[in-house]
């Protein structure tokens, strides 16, 4: 893995991430709105270069696989399932994986396994290939690089994962009801007494 490399990605993706928020805020000042609260952007990062305790609460909503399409993964039990199943795509990653079946176990469960018996929350991965879905962002996230992506060799430096703040389409939709209820106050008739 080439750290220079991975450093100024990082770099570039920091930037980007500033003049995304500093675009947005003076969007904000031009337009006379007086939001002091930028959390609605999307995010986009890469997998190697965010960590899993920063996706907490957060909510997912693709993941990309180098420069490519993005696909729809509404869960983080989903990103975990694509991810793998793209990986295990590949036939030498596949046969890794297929090798590490059963030997790959976290405190109390099977994480990497040939049997969805084996455990609480099983994700589907391949025929006789499944991983153990029941964790919190985190922990399912250090178990997918940790435990299973970096022992079977897996270069996951070109996956990226594009995710925004729980709460952020609670804010959306009180937002529009409150826009609204500000056009049917204006187009209410008024009663005289």
């Amino acid at each position: 893995m080439n750290y220079e490399q991975l450093i100024e990605e990082l770099r570039e993706e920091m930037l980007q991430l500033v003049n995304t928020k500093c675009d947005a805020l003076l969007q904000m000042y031009r337009s006379g709105e007086v939001h002091t609260s930028v959390k609605d952007t999307i995010r986009e990062s890469s997998l190697i270069t965010v960590s899993p305790a920063e996706l907490k609460g957060k909510r997912p909503l693709a993941v990309q696989f180098a420069p490519g399409e993005w696909i729809e993964t509404p869960t983080w039990r989903k990103v975990a399932q694509r991810i793998l199943q793209t990986c295990n795509e590949q036939p030498d990653i596949h046969e890794r994986f297929m090798e590490m079946c059963g030997k790959v176990a976290g405190r109390w469960r099977t994480i990497l396994g040939s049997s969805p018996e084996e455990m609480d929350v099983p994700i589907k991965v391949d025929e006789e290939l499944y991983f153990e879905g029941k964790f919190d962002t985190e922990a399912m996230l250090n178990m997918l690089e940790k435990k299973v992506l970096e022992p079977a060799g897996v270069d996951y430096s070109s996956i990226k994962i594009r995710y925004m703040g729980k709460g952020q389409e609670a804010a959306k939709s009180l937002e529009q009801d409150v826009l609204e209820q500000e056009g049917q106050e204006q187009h209410a008739p008024v009663q005289t007494m």
